[in-house]
């Protein structure tokens, strides 16, 4: 009996520890919606001004995705992170002062053309990732002193934003020094203003999806795209604040998990799976990423590049025939598997659609109970305390 006391004791004053110790991050994660069904979002950034050959590689894009279809006759959907403007590099060097060069049917039409056939038929969907890829006061600041951002300034081409310095890529915040400066909440106000209403004039819409280049923003900027008209920001996780002084990002303490609304009404969706194969990533890791993501009833979003399917043949080669790969096998190990873009993913969550999500409390308790294990200090916690046994059991009991 004393033995028993003695356990019970020891269980209700470590789980208050452990309860003390996380108790947000396991709200959050309670809260956080389980899907009944595999999900996959193919999410690609910065198309936009750059190479003639996008247009082509888009197309050959949307000809793979056409081949596939889930359950319910849905096309697979890449979703495009739109760059609307570049900076006029000859003008700035010889005014001194930023000059740009948006996108338009008349500089981009084969471009535009491409996306517009993708969007019609399904398999595009269009998305913000900002009006340039960094922010121009930086960018006009670095050009009088650093002579990479002069070549690349001066180049002959129309230059690639892959190609600057990683600190000068990030929009909102001033990389030009490091630590990075902290934007003006007014210019930031402004300059949202401007790239919502450029997006519009572009593609006839206001955006609903924005992806923050670098996954680096702060409140000032989400408040700015709430008062647009933006509904869902597309986010790593985590938000990433500023540059450190060796131009590493820094994160707040800020967490996101899909489906969560921040103060301002925007919905959160995470992206956190990367799907690169220019730097080596395979079909059949991705595949292991979805079935992990399922297993915990999350969404898979792949995050990837235009530079995966650009340059030479032998370059993107391995780009095309790597996503190919990916659906095909997605599609043979899922046959429950959809395809959404992130917006239908996120008006369903917001929306707590029943058909798509599990509201049945056991198996919530169940998957919520994996979920708890995929955090290692939580983790740690539990087999430190003995919380794993109860939780193991718990986890058997409702499965």
């Amino acid at each position: 009996m004393t033995i028993l006391i003695v356990l019970a004791a020891w269980f209700v004053i470590t789980g208050i520890f452990v309860v003390l110790y996380d108790w947000r991050r396991m709200v959050a994660t309670w809260r956080e919606p389980v899907l009944r069904r595999p999900v996959l979002i193919i999410e690609s950034d910065d198309w936009g001004p750059g190479p003639v050959e996008q247009a082509s590689a888009l197309r050959r894009i949307a000809d793979i995705l056409a081949k596939f279809s889930d359950c319910d006759g849905r096309r697979p959907v890449m979703t495009l992170g739109m760059i609307l403007a570049t900076a006029d590099g000859r003008k700035i060097l010889s005014s001194g002062s930023y000059q740009r060069r948006k996108i338009t049917t008349h500089t981009h039409g084969p471009l535009l053309d491409a996306i517009r056939d993708g969007v019609e038929t399904r398999v595009f969907s269009i998305q913000l990732h900002g009006m340039e890829h960094f922010w121009p006061p930086a960018l006009l600041s670095a050009s009088k002193t650093d002579n990479a951002v002069i070549a690349w300034l001066n180049a002959r081409q129309e230059s690639v934003t892959e190609d600057l310095p990683s600190p000068l890529q990030s929009r909102w915040v001033d990389g030009s020094v490091l630590p990075a400066d902290r934007l003006d909440q007014k210019a930031v106000q402004q300059a949202v203003r401007e790239e919502v209403a450029t997006f519009e004039d572009i593609f006839g819409a206001t955006p609903s999806v924005v992806v923050p280049p670098t996954f680096i923003w702060n409140e000032d900027v989400e408040n700015a795209w709430a008062e647009a008209g933006v509904a869902v920001v597309v986010t790593p996780g985590r938000r990433f604040e500023t540059r450190d002084g060796e131009g590493n990002p820094v994160a707040s303490k800020a967490t996101f998990y899909n489906g969560q609304s921040g103060a301002n009404g925007l919905i959160y969706l995470v992206r956190d799976v990367y799907f690169e194969p220019s730097f080596g990533h395979t079909a059949i890791q991705a595949v292991d990423a979805l079935f992990s993501k399922t297993h915990l009833g999350r969404p898979t979003l792949f995050e990837t590049h235009r530079f995966n399917f650009l340059g030479t043949e032998e370059q993107n080669r391995q780009g095309f025939a790597e996503l190919e790969r990916l659906l095909q096998r997605a599609v043979e190990k899922n046959p429950k598997l959809a395809f959404l873009s992130s917006l239908e993913l996120a008006r369903l969550l917001k929306n707590r659609a029943p058909e798509w999500l599990e509201l049945r409390f056991h198996r919530r308790l169940h998957i919520w109970i994996m979920r708890l294990g995929e955090l290692p200090r939580l983790r740690k916690l539990a087999w430190l305390t003995g919380w794993i046994v109860p939780a193991g059991l718990l986890w058997r009991l409702t499965a």
